[in-house]
């Protein structure tokens, strides 16, 4: 089985719980929002939308929305319908695709996002995508987490092997190029945003058997269950009650220029 029908598996099996032991932050959707600002009727196209967790914050945030929903795995996509239509939201329209293979109307798009999913994708062939479907001015939204944010993460320092099996993740300096390396985009900025954690020790524990980041699927489930015992006692070690650290993020924009 090759990894991409392994992540297929991953994200089909995890689709009914995934909202339930994700953290979804606003900060990125707020700044996105602002960016926005001014814009009528908002057109844009979410990729690896998952269960809906950012889409619904964008129908929150962003008035008069109109977005194009991504993602290649239905069952996410069905979570996804589910939860927009019980809030109300008919402004959307999902679509199965992997990023590689997006197909947006040329020009169509006052924006395209993705948030935590860009590890996924053949990185420059979603940007020669997502530049052929924005609009002269368009702009191109990606929240991700670098290799050293992983690292510092709650899940890099204590549980086992975690950091290192992920070898997804793009250096900010990799990410840069990429754009720059696209002709009709230009990278326009790049904020890094921290936010300070806390959970039980059992809230992690629930987190990580549902394997709420798809690193997780990486480990055979010997070694699993192994390094989670691992994690458990070095958690213990450290932490008298609940469980703190920082989780970090950035949020790039990258802008359609022609010129």
């Amino acid at each position: 089985m090759s990894a991409r029908d392994d992540m297929h598996r991953h994200f089909t099996e995890v689709s009914p719980v995934y909202r339930s032991v994700r953290t979804t932050d606003r900060e990125p959707v707020e700044r996105i929002a602002r960016e926005l600002d001014g814009l009528v009727r908002p057109k844009g196209a979410d990729i690896g939308c998952g269960a809906g967790r950012y889409v619904l914050l964008m129908f929150e945030m962003i008035p008069n929305l109109s977005l194009t929903c991504v993602d290649t795995t239905p069952a996410m996509l069905e979570q996804l319908d589910g939860l927009l239509r019980a809030n109300g939201i008919d402004g959307f329209e999902t679509r199965q695709s992997t990023a590689e293979c997006l197909e947006l109307e040329p020009g169509g798009y006052d924006f395209v996002s993705t948030f935590n999913a860009v590890h996924h994708f053949d990185f420059p062939e979603f940007l020669r995508r997502s530049r052929d479907g924005l609009a002269e001015d368009g702009r191109l939204f990606v929240y991700t987490r670098l290799p050293e944010h992983n690292a510092r993460s709650v899940w890099g320092r204590y549980f086992p092997g975690f950091a290192e099996r992920e070898t997804r993740l793009l250096a900010l300096g990799d990410l840069h190029g990429a754009i720059e390396d696209t002709p009709g985009l230009r990278f326009a900025a790049a904020a890094c945003v921290r936010y300070r954690r806390r959970a039980s020790l059992e809230r992690l524990i629930e987190q990580a058997r549902n394997r709420h980041y798809s690193t997780f699927a990486l480990y055979e489930s010997d070694a699993f269950e192994d390094a989670l015992a691992a994690f458990r006692a070095a958690v213990e070690r450290c932490f008298a009650d609940s469980v703190e650290w920082y989780d970090e993020n950035i949020l790039i924009q990258a802008v359609r220029d022609d010129g």
